[in-house]
């Protein structure tokens, strides 16, 4: 019983701190970590082209606030899930970073164009707290099932989160 509760009590604080160490030849040891998920509350800003989304386009948000740590979001117009992260790095500095979503089957847009994952490329500052989400926005995005995040630094992969929306 006793090894039991050891190795329970070793997994929850390796959990509860788990973080990706990786070596960037730019930037040296960048540490990626993970510090909340769920569903959001968020602010819209400026809206760029981004031709290899479903919508055609990517938000910035001025505001973003984890109202509910779930991994399970409700499929309705505007719902919005993420991760909050940090990575630290000896000096601050904006790194690019691999945004990957994976849909639970193939989507397709107005336009018909199918999609079964999207990645994008974006730049966030070391040292600072950062966040990626998702925005349902159309209908053709309101696709039940497990949804998986992927955060890639220097191509590699550094955080996997998986959504289940229903």
């Amino acid at each position: 019983m006793k090894i039991l509760y050891t190795f329970l009590s070793f997994f929850i604080l390796q959990t509860l701190f788990s973080q990706t160490t990786i070596k960037s030849k730019a930037y040296g040891d960048l540490v990626f970590k993970e510090l909340t998920y769920g569903q959001a509350k968020v602010k819209s800003g400026e809206t760029l082209a981004l031709s290899s989304s479903p919508t055609g386009t990517q938000g910035w948000l001025e505001d973003f606030q984890i109202i509910k740590k779930t991994d399970s979001v409700q499929a309705v117009k505007k719902a919005n899930f993420g991760l909050v992260y940090i990575v630290t790095a000896k000096d601050t500095v904006d790194i690019n970073i691999d945004i990957e979503w994976i849909y639970p089957s193939k989507i397709t847009n107005d336009k018909g164009e199918k999609f079964k994952s999207i990645r994008y490329t974006t730049k966030r500052p070391t040292n600072i707290v950062s966040a990626s989400s998702y925005s349902l926005d159309e209908p053709y995005e309101m696709v039940k099932g497990n949804w998986e995040m992927n955060i890639f630094i220097d191509n590699k992969r550094v955080c996997s989160k998986t959504f289940v929306l229903y």
